[in-house]
């Protein structure tokens, strides 16, 4: 399924892949050149939202709580792990570097 990330209305990226089954979430953005995911935790949690980006290239990464607020934002380098400060439920993962999204920000997911 595909769906859009909102900053309040306006579509900060489209085309997003939601990802919501364990082997989905676990190949996420590896191998990929260009685009963008939402990882979809099976329940709130800094564990079920922590990442690798072995086999990835750089990327804007983003920890959103279940009340669809920014927990955490960075970019990444490839073949580390990253995790978010607090629980998450949603990690929104992008090549595009110069995504704007900081902790506090409310989010919505759209389908479309």
């Amino acid at each position: 399924m595909k769906v859009k990330l909102r900053k309040g209305n306006k579509v900060i990226a489209s085309s997003v892949s939601y990802l919501d089954t364990p082997l989905k979430r676990g190949i996420g953005m590896m191998f990929k050149k260009t685009g963008a995911v939402v990882l979809v935790a099976g329940r709130e949690g800094i564990a079920e939202t922590a990442i690798h980006t072995f086999f990835c290239v750089p990327l804007f990464v983003a920890w959103i709580s279940s009340r669809n607020i920014v927990i955490n934002s960075k970019k990444t380098k490839p073949c580390h792990f990253y995790a978010s400060p607090k629980p998450a439920k949603y990690v929104f993962e992008t090549t595009n570097l110069k995504m704007n999204l900081k902790a506090g920000d409310k989010v919505s997911f759209t389908k479309g």
